[in-house]
C-alpha cells in the first residue's frame, strides 16, 4: 500500500523540494548496512567502490532509489552470491552501478522490467509489489537522471543511475577527499 502510494504522489510532483548537498557515497554504506541483515542471512558477498562524491538532490528519495536496487541485488542472488556497488564520474556525470550474481534476467521480461506490478520472477512475488524499479525511475527522472539496465547475462545483472554533472559534485574541489585514519 506504501509503494502504490508513492507512486501515486510522484506521478504528482512537478518540482523536487528539499534539495539538500549531501555525501551520495555516505548514503550509498549506509544503505548496505541498513540491509546487512538480508545479506549476512544468505552469505553474501558486498564489495563496495565508493569514492567520497556529493550530490544535489532530495536525500530520502534517492535513499529509497538505493534501498530498492539493493534489496532486488539480495532478493536475485543466489546464497553466497556476490554484490558489486560503485560509484564514479564519467561523461559529465555521476553513476552509481549496483550489480549481482543472481541468474539472468529472461530476455521476455527486459522491456518490462521498469512497468508497474511487473515482476519477473512470480516466485518473489511475496517479497515485493512489482512497484520498486517503477518508483526508482520516477525518482531518477525527477532528478534528471536516468536508470538502466546495464547488462543481464551469465556474469548476473546489473543496473545503473546516472544523475546529470549539474547534480553530480565529486567534493568542494572535485578531487576525492582523503580519508582520515581511525
Amino acid at each position: 500500500a506504501m509503494n502504490v502510494l508513492d507512486m501515486n504522489k510522484l506521478d504528482n510532483v512537478s518540482v523536487l523540494t528539499d534539495i539538500t548537498r549531501f555525501n551520495l557515497s555516505e548514503q550509498l554504506r549506509h544503505c548496505v548496512l541498513m540491509l546487512e541483515k538480508k545479506w549476512g542471512e544468505k552469505n553474501q558477498e558486498i564489495e563496495i567502490d565508493l569514492p567520497e562524491y556529493y550530490v544535489s538532490g532530495n536525500e530520502d528519495m534517492l535513499s529509497e532509489v538505493w534501498i530498492n536496487l539493493l534489496d532486488n541485488a539480495i532478493k536475485f542472488s543466489p546464497e553466497g552470491g556476490k554484490i558489486i556497488v560503485k560509484v564514479f564520474q564519467r561523461d559529465n556525470s555521476l553513476s552509481v552501478e549496483v550489480r549481482n550474481t543472481g541468474e539472468e534476467i529472461p530476455g521476455k521480461d527486459l522491456d518490462r522490467i521498469f512497468d508497474k506490478f511487473y515482476q519477473t520472477d512470480p516466485s518473489h512475488a511475496t517479497g515485493g509489489n512489482g512497484l520498486g524499479l517503477s518508483i526508482a525511475q520516477k525518482i531518477v527522472e525527477k532528478h534528471n537522471g536516468e536508470i538502466s539496465l546495464a547488462f543481464s547475462d551469465e556474469r548476473g545483472t546489473c543496473f545503473a543511475v546516472k544523475l546529470p554533472q549539474a547534480q553530480s559534485l565529486r567534493s568542494p574541489d572535485l578531487t576525492v577527499l582523503p580519508t582520515e585514519p581511525s
